[in-house]
This record gives C-alpha cells, structure tokens and sequence, in this order.
C-alpha cells in the first residue's frame, strides 16, 4: 500500500539515506591516528588535488615565497628529515612565506606553510621543527579532510549533519552553526581553528616524527612558550584584552596549552633521543640577515605611519592608534572601539565617486553630506552614515580616492557616537595626510633586517633601539631573545637585533 509523505518525512528519508550513501565510503581507519575518520568521498589523491589547487591562492593571500634560495632550502631540509617517519607518502611541499605573521598551517595533500614571522620568534631549530611536525601531523591525521567530510555531510541536511559531526567529529565552536552554511574553499578551511582534540593529535603525532629524527621534543613547549609571551605583548600593544590574539595568529588557528602539550608528549610514548638536537647556532646563522617585520612592496609600519613603497602612498593614523597590516587590509585601532580601516576597491561600473559611494561602496545605507572633495590634489568623495557593528551602532565615514580608471583607495573610519566628537578632527586628518610618494621616495623605503650579533657591554635597551614597536621594544627584544624580565646580557651574548 502505497503511502503519502509529508515534505518534512520526504526531507528525513532522503537526508538519512544520502548519509548512509556518503557513509558507506567514506569511513576508514587513519593510520597515523589508529582511530575511525569520516572524510566524506576526499580521497588521499583528492587531497592532493585539492592543495594543488588551493597553493596559489594561499600564497596571494600571504605575500608569496620568501625570496630566499637559501633559507627555502633549510626549511625544506628540516621537513624532509620529519616526513621520512610520517604514515602518508604525500609528495610533501614546504613553502617559506613572505610574511611577518607568526603562524604556520598546511593543506590537504602535504603542502606545509611557515612564515618568515614564525622563524623570526623561533630560537633554535628544534622549535623550527616542532612547528613543522605539528602540522605534518594534521596532514597525516587527515584533519582537512575530516572538516571537509563535515562540510559535505552539511548538505545533507541540519539533522544528518549534527549525526555525522557527533559521530565522528569534536569541531570548533562555530564550523557548523545551521547546516546550510559552509565556509568556502579548501583554503579557508585550513585557516580555521583545529578543535581540541584534533591539536592533541597534531601533536601527538609531531613529538613522534620530531623524536624519531633525533630532536628535542621540548622544542614544541618552548617555542609555545614564546608564542604565548608574542601574543599577551601583541595584544597590549594594539590595546587588546589580555588574552585576545589577532585572527592571524598561531595562538588564534592553532588554540594549544602547555599542560596539553606535554600531555600530547606523554601519550604519544616516544622515547626520548639519546642526545636531543637543538641546534641554536646553526638555526641562528640561517636566519640572519633576513627580512624583519613588514616588507616595504607589502607596506611598511612606521609607528603612526603606513607607507606603501610598490604602491606610492602613504597615510597618518591619529595618536594612540595601533596599525595592523594585514593581507587584504590596513586596520588601525585606539582599543576603545573606534578604527581606521584602509583598503582598495574596484570603481565597477561606476565612474563618478559620488556614485561610486552611494550605490556600490554603501549600498542600501542612509548616506549624509555625500560630497566631492579633494585629497592633496586627487579626486576623492565622502560621505557619512550609521554602521552596525558587535555591540549596537556606530558613526561612520568613508572616504574614496581615485586610484585609477577602475579603482579606488577607501578610508573608512569608525567610532562610538560617544568618542565621534573627540575623533572627528583627527579622523580627518587622517583623511588628508594621504598622498602619492614619488619615485625617489619610494626607492628611499629600506626593509629592516634581522641581524645575529655578540651583544658587548650594551644594555637591552641599547639593543632593541632599531625594533619597530616604540616603547615596547625592550620588552620585544625580551621576547624574540627568550629572555626572562629580570634577565640581564651577559658578555658574548648570541643575540637578536634589528638593523
């Protein structure tokens, strides 16, 4: 007898059984791991694909390759001698990445990044390696996979999902709120947070690679460690709640504890090598003379200025901000909730700024005083509006300047109705320092550089005088050297400086 259902019953059936489909291929034994992973219908040689794939626009999005013969092939060294012990034969790629971010991550397939940031922070080539053996072991958990497996259990609908997820996955807060929402591309995928789980594993696994080569596990504490020290500094400096760490970070994609981390160690049952490998002097001698914080082709930080040499501009943000350049972005803040946000933006097909503004910058927004302006000669509009933002609103006004035929530079500035008054004057301001650098004083921008030096009588105050953060850099000095508050320099010190 033939029976009737329901859409809803329809939707149940069919999600239940598109999940017994996927499920029936789709559940194997990780070898690294020794425990059942759902993977949706990727494959090892999919993962490949897909990080072949997904390379160039991880690179854009990170400042390309590092332009260093030397220093690509000593991280790529490193990493070799960690996947000779790996469970996965993935054709393994290490990429060095122009960037003074501190963070390192990996795609499905074997494609492993680390920043130029991330070497930088580190002090010896065990905590090189220790970073490098974590995320290998992501790869050989197949963790990409694992949240790729989610994504498409997702589309299978809200309740075959939340089965699937409970099953088999423990994903961070956020990665699957309604069943429908995907985060886009492999990429992003691997930019996100690992859950704790998944970290516990990534490290498990790295103190067994890093062991079996011969390093110091401890490499993997210490260079916590440090990272932890970077992003409570990072965090003060940009006025930030303690604890807070910039999206970016390693502490943000890769959220891991000391006491977790030893826990990875102990479980993971490795015995400990006989003669650990640190190798502090030789990973010294590859990282000197390499490019310090921002790259002038990037744009350069310099205090309350950002100056952009491959571009030809440069901008003043008002006192008490902090800049951050990021890849898509410049992003200045006060801590107080009022910001300075600077990017480019395409004309469309609009011509007139005015337009521009109106119906494509701020679309569907009330605008006030929309008007043309001039900025030291340049055509520029501005207009001015209520933003929602986390918390309730906040006044806004954005600034367009012509780049060209079919761009723009935007400013775009952000405050409390509470602080607009007081910032109103300083924000614009800010909207006039803007202006085009010349040939010659673009050429005159020189990168700094990260120097390896025996400190002589100097004080670390002394020292630290070339670092970029103002009066912070004592204490960045303390960081980047694993130096304590209360430590001295000793004569003959191996030290870090910038110059």
């Amino acid at each position: 007898m033939r029976r009737n259902l329901s859409r809803r019953q329809f939707a149940a059936l069919s999600g239940a059984a598109a999940a017994s489909l996927v499920l029936s291929g789709c559940i194997g034994t990780n070898r690294a791991t020794g425990r059942t992973s759902f993977t949706g219908t990727l494959s090892p040689q999919d993962e490949v694909a897909l990080g072949a794939d997904e390379h160039p626009k991880l690179l854009k999005a990170f400042g390309g390759e590092y332009d260093s013969a030397n220093l690509k092939r000593y991280v790529d060294k490193v990493g070799k001698r960690l996947t000779a012990h790996t469970e996965y034969e993935y054709p393994y790629r290490f990429t060095l990445l122009n960037s003074p971010i501190v963070n390192a991550f990996a795609l499905p397939g074997g494609n492993v990044y680390i920043t130029r940031g991330l070497l930088e922070l580190a002090s010896n080539e065990a905590e090189m390696a220790g970073v490098l053996a974590h995320e290998l072991g992501h790869v050989n958990a197949r963790h990409s996979a694992e949240r790729y497996g989610a994504q498409q259990a997702a589309t299978l609908g809200i309740g075959g999902a939340r089965l699937l997820a409970g099953l088999f996955l423990d994903l961070p807060s956020g990665m699957l709120d309604t069943g429908t929402q995907l985060v886009q591309g492999v990429t992003s995928v691997a930019l996100q947070s690992y859950s704790r789980r998944q970290e516990f594993e990534a490290d498990m696994l790295g103190v067994r690679y890093m062991s079996k080569v011969g390093y110091d596990p401890d490499g993997m504490v210490s260079f916590l460690s440090t990272l932890r020290e970077q992003s409570i500094l990072e965090a003060r400096d940009r006025g930030l709640p303690p604890g807070t760490v910039d999206q970016h970070n390693m502490m943000s994609t890769h959220p891991r504890t000391i006491d977790r981390v030893q826990a990875a160690m102990a479980e993971a049952g490795q015995a400990r090598p006989a003669r650990p490998l640190v190798n502090r002097s030789g990973y010294l001698n590859e990282i000197d003379g390499m490019l310090y914080g921002d790259d002038p082709d990037q744009g350069l930080v310099q205090g309350e200025r950002f100056v952009h040499r491959a571009l030809r501009f440069e901008f003043a943000v008002p006192p008490g901000f902090r800049i951050n350049n990021l890849p898509d972005r410049v992003q200045a803040t006060n801590g107080q909730g009022a910001a300075v946000i600077f990017d480019i933006g395409a004309l469309g097909q609009s011509r007139d700024l005015r337009a521009y503004v109106a119906n494509e910058w701020a679309r569907g927004a009330q605008l006030r005083s929309l008007e043309t302006i001039q900025v030291n000669g340049t055509p520029a509009a501005t207009a001015a509006t209520v933003a929602q933002v986390e918390g309730g609103q906040a006044d806004a006004r954005l600034v367009a300047i012509q780049r060209d035929e079919g761009s723009v530079y935007r400013l775009l500035f952000v405050s409390p109705p509470r602080q607009t008054r007081d910032l109103d004057e300083a924000f614009r301001r800010t909207a006039y320092s803007f202006r085009n650098l010349s040939e010659s004083e673009a050429e005159a921008l020189k990168p700094l550089r990260l120097r390896i030096v025996k400190a002589q009588s100097q004080s670390v105050n002394e020292l630290s005088k070339r670092l970029p953060y103002g009066k912070s850099n004592p204490e960045w000095f303390r960081v980047i050297n694993d130096m304590q508050p209360t430590d001295a320099i000793q004569p003959t010190q191996i030290v870090k400086v910038v110059s």
